[in-house]
């Protein structure tokens, strides 16, 4: 069984078939680096936040590419395979048994997220058995159910949480990533979201790099890279000790602090450059704040503090910018979830900015988003209505009209013309919308004897896309409508409707009455 602690690493074979995850996929990987057998395979770390970039291929260490969907089905296959072996030990059960839980950050674009169903379903996961939910979401089903005396924080907010017209913020601080969200209790009991998810990559993994930046500096780049490339082992064996002392280092903390540093550094930045390290250092911004000698280095303790400066700043910039939104004021209630949270860094930069504020560490919260998951999965949480992220929408082809259409987008349908790819728009970013509450609109044939309505679902981050070949617009997929034949113009009525989960397209064929769905994530 894997651990919590487990490393978003995963190792494919020269093949692209899948080798292995986690902590074996670190042995594995080191082992064919000490033999130099290790340039065909593909190894990927933190392919997590990589996957909110959009990209459809991502990049190994070694800058060689897989498509992202590959790489997420052969982490999805493995986590699902590893479940259903401790789970079958004994007793008969089978993968069509189980409900099975997906959390994303709430910052992924909306391609991001339909990458995570494909993958999904590409697993052996299908569509009927999936739930995708906010890790934010996650961590309040987690939150409402933990006993108050195992919450750290103020007693008052303890109680508060359940009373109707509560504004609360979740916290949600990773490893990659960092992302926020806002609700507000309602008088049913649900949660209406009051803005929509954001954040960034400020996770602990920016710390991390933080530090090796430091270390670039007083060695140089080339000089890092390859003892990276001739030390695999040992520089996972950094990367380790480092996560580590991140977790050991408080605000409190003074004097110096050891960490190892793999001597094959040393020797190769002394045979490189024919300088000492030292004399390095003296001539560097750190002298007499790092002494490095052998396989120790010993930091001023203020130094290694300063490392959590940058991301800190970010999450607590993002924190104070989204209390400035009117219908984010008044929000009093802190939720600090996720593996970073647990960090004495974090907790005292993020109290520290909210003085007046009630800031809620649960016992592990690096487990809140796990084991709210599976909460979520038995009864999902009440979320009534929420806030758009995207504009949605679906190309159409109106009568081109020059004065407000620009010249190359007009084509000519039967004889007429008409202006290509104009964004038809349902729900707008930023909208409040009830779950549920369908947005209706409708489409009319543009050819005689048309046999199907194609209908293109679209995305955009904005509010007033005019088209749907916008550089910021993104293609969810589509619903295609069978049409009665020989019929000169045929009607069909879309509904846009926001679902606690997902967003669902639906389509009516208004002569016959047939009715077609389709859904796309939306969360």
């Amino acid at each position: 069984m894997i651990s919590t602690d487990t490393p978003t690493v995963i190792l494919f074979d020269e093949h692209k078939k899948f080798h292995s995850f986690g902590y074996k996929a670190e042995e594995a990987y080191s082992e064919l680096a000490l033999n130099n057998e290790h340039h065909k395979w593909y190894f990927f770390k933190r392919f997590k936040m990589i996957l909110h970039e959009n990209k459809i291929k991502i990049e190994d260490v070694k800058e060689k590419k897989m498509l992202a969907s590959e790489v997420f089905r052969g982490a999805i296959e493995y986590l699902k395979d590893n479940v259903l072996d401790c789970l079958t030990e004994g007793i008969v059960l089978q993968n069509s048994d189980i409900h099975w839980v997906l959390t994303i950050p709430a910052i992924w674009t909306v391609s991001a997220k339909q990458v995570m169903r494909e993958a999904a379903n590409k697993a052996g996961i299908y569509v009927t058995q999936l739930s995708i939910v906010l890790e934010s979401e996650a961590a309040i089903s987690f939150c409402q159910m933990i006993p108050r005396d195992k919450i750290k924080g103020s007693d008052v907010a303890k109680f508060d949480i359940a009373s109707p017209g509560t504004k609360f913020m979740v916290i949600s601080l990773e490893d990659n990533t960092s992302d926020t969200t806002v609700y507000e209790r309602r008088d049913d009991g649900g949660l209406r979201e009051l803005h929509t998810a954001n954040g960034g990559a400020w996770g602990g993994t920016k710390v991390k790099e933080e530090f090796f930046s430091m270390i670039i500096e007083l060695v140089g780049g080339p000089i890092f890279t390859k003892f990276i490339n001739e030390n695999w082992e040992e520089y996972l064996d950094m990367q380790n000790q480092l996560e580590i002392k991140i977790h050991m280092v408080t605000p409190k903390t003074s004097g110096k602090m050891s960490i190892t540093i793999p001597h094959a550094l040393l020797q190769t930045f002394e045979s490189k450059s024919g300088e000492k390290v030292m004399e390095a250092i003296d001539g560097s911004p750190y002298a007499r704040k790092i002494i490095w000698k052998g396989e120790k280095m010993r930091i001023d303790a203020q130094v290694f503090k300063n490392l959590f400066k940058p991301c800190t700043d970010k999450i607590v910039k993002n924190i104070k910018n989204l209390l400035k939104y009117p219908d984010v004021q008044g929000t009093n209630i802190f939720y600090m979830v996720g593996k970073f949270s647990e960090s004495e860094m974090i907790q005292d930069a993020i109290t520290t900015a909210l003085p007046r504020k009630n800031v809620i560490i649960p016992d592990a919260p690096r487990l809140a988003v796990l084991k709210g998951a599976v909460i979520f999965g038995h009864r999902p949480i009440a979320i009534t209505s929420r806030k758009s992220k995207y504009t949605y929408g679906i190309n159409i082809s109106p009568p081109f009209d020059p004065t407000i259409h620009p010249e190359d987008h007009r084509v000519s349908v039967d004889g007429n013309d008409r202006c290509r790819d104009v964004f038809k728009k349902y729900i707008l970013e930023g909208e409040t919308v009830r779950v549920g509450e369908a947005k209706s609109g409708e489409h009319v044939t543009l050819n005689t004897n048309q046999c199907e309505m194609l209908l293109n679902v679209f995305a955009c981050p904005r509010q007033n896309p005019l088209f749907v070949d916008e550089g910021d617009v993104e293609y969810l997929g589509n619903i295609a409508v069978n049409l009665p034949e020989y019929a000169d113009e045929v009607r069909v009525e879309v509904k846009m409707i926001l679902s606690e989960a997902e967003l669902i397209v639906e389509a009516e064929e208004m002569s016959k009455r047939t009715k077609y769905r389709a859904y796309f994530e939306d969360l």
